[in-house]
């Protein structure tokens, strides 16, 4: 290794430590960059770092301001990393347009808790939405850990209980939904559609749109009535990606009723009859749900197609999530547990699905309320 740059380990991380000679008075000047989880990135940061220096484009970390850092460290880190390309997408958009605008020309060490409310309550007067400003919030959190475990910054200022008060607290919106009898209307009217599966399928399972739209048929187990989540089209600047889901609890088994098995099982045959039909392999990629040519559906596509079809029978027009929403009201009314309810959808954690449907809970709870009072005034009156 070069005298100018050593690879060190301490720990269980790496550390690339920078000899920059001798300083004023002669004394020797180090500069540290540590948190690489592996020799190999630690060692593919010093030759960068000496490249830099040869250069003359070497930043002192003291003196690196939230934009080098942005740019030339943290977001082709996020473009390397196991993030999905959607979630990457999104943390470039929102450091790029609300970020580094304005906290771009600061240095990392001058970030401090009040700029920060600042600029938060700064974006709150400017008309940004709440949504919006808090993963503007969350973005700067994140770059500014990112910074932390690089010991550019001593602290993450974003930690600070005033900015996390100053942070937007937004939840989402109740959906609007079919009612049952909708719901039994619009499966009704689609009965001869060729797609009638699909939907049947989103309404019955909660299955998210992407997770229909990358279903294959290896996911499908029909003699156990259990679909396989493995797989999630994402769709980043309109492009369609293969992904994993979005958390471990993500990838899961979800249980089949008779009714929906057995229509995919005459849909599966329909499609070796079209197969054979059309002469030529079907999908090369094993899916389910295909256009007439064979192709795999785009998933915002899916979205348009449910909301014509629902104007078509004069049922109000949905989004293909609100299938989803309405498959969990549906289990949540008739009494399912909360945390069967949670593994279905695959939700993270079971606080998820009682924070998104606490409209439900709160009537089934007052529903209780009146059962047991019902039950306790009728014992009295006996």
């Amino acid at each position: 290794m070069s005298a100018r740059g050593t690879v060190i380990k301490r720990g269980s991380t790496y550390s690339v430590v920078l000899d920059l000679g001798r300083g004023p008075g002669g004394k020797r000047q180090r500069e540290w960059h540590s948190g690489f989880t592996s020799l190999k990135a630690a060692e593919k940061e010093r030759t960068r770092l000496l490249k830099s220096l040869d250069d003359g484009n070497h930043v002192a970390p003291l003196e690196t301001t939230v934009a080098e850092f942005a740019e030339k460290t943290w977001l082709p880190g996020l473009s390397a990393s196991n993030l999905r390309p959607s979630t990457v997408e999104m943390y470039i958009r929102s450091v790029t347009r609300y970020v580094l605008p304005h906290l771009g020309q600061l240095r990392l060490r001058d970030v401090s808790p009040i700029r920060l409310k600042s600029w938060l309550d700064q974006l709150k007067a400017s008309g940004v939405g709440d949504r919006t400003a808090q993963i503007a919030a969350v973005t700067a959190h994140k770059m500014l850990k990112a910074a932390l475990d690089l010991e550019l910054i001593s602290r993450n200022p974003a930690d600070n209980a005033a900015v996390r008060e100053a942070r937007p607290h937004t939840k989402a919106p109740v959906p609007t939904i079919w009612t049952a009898e909708q719901t039994r209307a619009f499966l009704s009217s689609q009965k001869d559609d060729r797609l009638f599966p699909l939907w049947r399928l989103a309404i019955m399972t909660g299955l998210r749109r992407g997770e229909i739209a990358g279903l294959r048929w290896q996911d499908l187990d029909l003699d156990e009535g259990v679909v396989h989540v493995r797989t999630t089209k994402v769709v980043v600047s309109y492009k369609v990606l293969d992904s994993a889901p979005k958390t471990e609890k993500g990838k899961r088994a979800v249980g089949l009723d008779p009714t929906t098995t057995s229509c995919l099982r005459s849909f599966r045959d329909a499609q070796v009859k079209e197969l054979s039909a059309l002469g030529k392999k079907w999908s090369k990629d094993d899916l389910v749900f295909v256009r007439e040519d064979g192709e795999g559906y785009h998933p915002q596509r899916l979205r348009i197609m449910l909301a014509d079809r629902a104007r078509a029978v004069g049922l109000p027009p949905i989004k293909l999530h609100a299938l989803r929403h309405g498959h969990a009201t549906a289990a949540l009314e008739a009494g399912v547990p909360m945390k069967v309810v949670s593994e279905r959808l695959g939700h993270s954690g079971i606080a998820i699905t009682s924070d998104v449907y606490s409209h439900v809970t709160a009537a089934a709870d007052h529903k209780a309320a009146a059962l047991v009072a019902a039950a306790i005034d009728g014992a009295e009156s006996q």
